[in-house]
């Protein structure tokens, strides 16, 4: 199970120390004069509103050593001060300070502190109330879905990447089956490597969930690129990438989009989607891409008719009456350019409509070789008479 609070949040914000991306005071900002080893900050409660008395604790974490080394209760504006012991000195000791409130029986951690200059700006612990989640978990919506599939000898290598975005001003908190958000899984992969593992063929969340952000990364493995993603509840944005060189593949809910580059000479064919209602989202390798979309069939079969009607109301108010169908080849009548192509593109629908459902030997490759010489003759111009 991914476990977002707790002992987990301590990790997490050593990581936002180890990360500065983020971190307000950026930039190339220099302190003009020594700075004081202080730091002042607020406790607020939800949409900005102060939380008085709130037990507030300060924790040092340097190369050596990590734990809490004072705690006070701030005043009834929330305002609480810390005298530190040294000012933070990224490029000597390197140590990090961040401060932490419970409320609600939950834990919040404020930003890390790791330079001299962040000791200037109002330090802000966010903290808010609580609501349980419902027994199937709580309704958070997925913000982002990233699925990147790599070749390996084995199969591929699928990188599963979750973004939850909680959304208000209260943090779930698990209900009595220790699920705060239950996430199915697609079926048929292969074990989840992610702490706890995937029980059930779901991904669950537990501990709190508070407003923000929340992201996870999976991995597992597939024999054969055949995946059927549900999005329940919706996504905001999803993309599948597969590695390129790869083979032709059919998604089913994404568009094709700009291949990206994500690191010098390894290309990603991307397949992308917003504002997906919920839904499956459907990845399958595809045959040659030579195959004519049925898609494109239905065009073409609307332009040969809509040009069958054309010619037939001119010959009609030219004084003439459209040929009769022939009851027997014995009155037989020469088939038009629009003839012939409407019929080609029926014949050629047929075909890709057997194709669906016939599986690999001789009979798909007769139907296929059919299918080819048909999409030969519509490229190839009418002759006379034809």
């Amino acid at each position: 199970m991914i476990t977002p609070g707790g002992r987990w949040g301590v990790l997490f914000a050593l990581a936002a120390a180890l990360f500065p991306c983020g971190i307000p005071g950026g930039g190339a900002a220099v302190a003009q004069e020594p700075a004081t080893p202080r730091l002042e900050g607020v406790v607020e409660r939800g949409a900005g509103a102060p939380l008085a008395e709130a037990a507030v604790i300060l924790h040092r974490v340097d190369a050596l050593e990590a734990g809490e080394i004072d705690s006070l209760r701030a005043d009834a504006e929330g305002r609480f001060v810390f005298d530190l012991p040294t000012v933070p000195d990224p490029g000597g000791r390197g140590e990090v300070y961040f401060a932490s409130v419970r409320h609600d029986g939950v834990v919040y951690f404020g930003p890390p502190v790791m330079r001299a200059v962040e000791l200037d700006s109002l330090y802000r612990i966010q903290v808010y109330d609580t609501v349980t989640a419902p027994p199937g978990g709580a309704p958070v919506p997925l913000g982002v879905r990233y699925i990147l599939a790599e070749p390996v000898e084995s199969g591929w290598q699928i990188t599963d990447l979750f973004q939850l975005d909680v959304i208000g001003e209260r943090t779930w908190v698990e209900s009595g089956q220790g699920v705060t958000r239950r996430y199915p899984m697609p079926a048929g992969i292969g074990e989840v490597q992610v702490a706890g593992g995937v029980p059930d063929g779901a991904l669950e969340f537990s501990g709190p969930l508070s407003p923000g952000s929340r992201q996870v990364v999976l991995r597992y493995m597939l024999d054969s690129l055949v995946l059927s993603v549900p999005i329940p509840g919706g996504a905001r944005e999803m993309e599948f990438l597969i590695q390129e060189p790869a083979p032709s593949v059919t998604v089913t809910g994404l568009a094709a989009a700009e291949s990206v580059e994500m690191e010098p000479g390894v290309t990603y064919r991307r397949y992308a989607g917003v504002d997906l209602g919920g839904t499956v989202v459907q990845i399958r390798e595809g045959r040659s891409g030579s195959r004519f979309p049925l898609e494109w069939l239905a065009v073409l079969l609307g332009l040969g008719l809509a040009a069958f009607g054309i010619w037939a109301v001119r010959r009609t108010e030219g004084g003439e009456t459209p040929a009769a169908v022939p009851e027997s080849p014995a009155t037989p009548v020469p088939w038009t350019p629009e003839d012939r192509r409407r019929r080609l593109i029926l014949e050629a629908a047929r075909i890709d409509e057997e194709l669906e459902e016939t599986d690999e030997g001789p009979a798909r490759a007769r139907l296929e070789a059919r299918r080819e010489e048909l999409l030969a003759l519509l490229q190839r111009p009418p002759g006379p008479g034809a």
